[in-house]
């Protein structure tokens, strides 16, 4: 029944992250004293909330443990809780965190692989970003771009005002390609292009295959370019969290085109962070 079904995914979702949370204070000894910095800025921002996001998922679940051994009265947020877990939902309580379209048990993997790479992030030192970030792994990714503008803003003692977010495509796909930080901004992965698929040799938006709903897109360079510099033979291509668009928006990056850039903004070309 019902019941049976949403407590052996409760037991197992408690096991699984009962006692995990992300060490706030290793980040603290990993700066040495130093100024946080954009970055580190950032990964204190992203593993706080993900503390509370793990506290929030804990505590309503073991308050349903308890209502179903009978010893607290259930609520209505605990039977829509039972309810969710059912039928493989995000409980909204949970889902408020971030915007995804996954089913729980997508939503639950997708979390362990987030918080591992603030762990990785952690360990590697938090001063510098990941050598290649997973942006469609925080929980504010717009917020990584401004960071990478405020450190190249930093570097070269310009306004930050007088910056714009800039693009690079590799020709990459695999992370395990890099050995070395970008010189001149931060690699990321997890972008996907849905309306169009990239021409990895050419570096240029070309239309999608019949039947193909999205394409990955290769690592990328996110950098930070003067406000005033002008593109010529670009797509302003919006960016959104996930496939349903709406209020998920993150930011617009320059994509290479042939063709005249109308051409993508009727098809509604865009890249994705998750397709799930």
């Amino acid at each position: 029944n019902a019941q049976n079904v949403a407590e052996a995914i409760l037991q197992d979702t408690l096991e699984q992250f009962r006692d995990t949370r992300l060490d706030m204070n290793a980040i603290k000894n990993n700066l040495g004293g130093e100024d946080a910095g954009p970055y580190a800025t950032i990964l204190i921002q992203e593993c706080g909330l993900m503390n509370q996001l793990l506290q929030t998922i804990v505590s309503s679940l073991e308050a349903l443990d308890l209502g179903f051994r009978g010893e607290i009265t259930m609520t209505q947020n605990m039977a829509s809780l039972q309810d969710s877990l059912f039928i493989d939902r995000v409980p909204s309580a949970w889902a408020s965190f971030y915007a995804s379209e996954r089913n729980l048990a997508s939503w639950l993997q997708n979390l362990q692989h987030r918080i591992a790479q603030l762990r990785d992030w952690i360990h590697s030192g938090p001063i510098d970003p990941p050598l290649v970030t997973w942006i469609s792994g925080l929980i504010h990714p717009g917020s990584f771009l401004t960071a990478v503008m405020q450190a190249a803003a930093h570097v070269s003692k310009r306004e930050l005002d007088k910056l714009n977010v800039a693009i690079e495509v590799t020709k990459k796909i695999d992370v395990l390609d890099f050995t070395a930080p970008s010189r001149d901004g931060a690699y990321i992965h997890g972008l996907s292009l849905e309306g169009a698929r990239w021409n990895v040799q050419m570096g240029v938006l070309e239309p999608s295959k019949p039947r193909e709903m999205t394409c990955p897109m290769p690592i990328i360079v996110v950098k930070a370019a003067p406000r005033d510099r002008t593109e010529s033979n670009i797509y302003a291509c919006p960016c959104y969290k996930t496939r349903s668009r709406g209020n998920t928006f993150v930011h617009l990056f320059n994509l290479k085109t042939k063709t005249t850039p109308s051409k993508w903004t009727l098809a509604g070309t865009a890249l994705l962070l998750d397709v799930e």
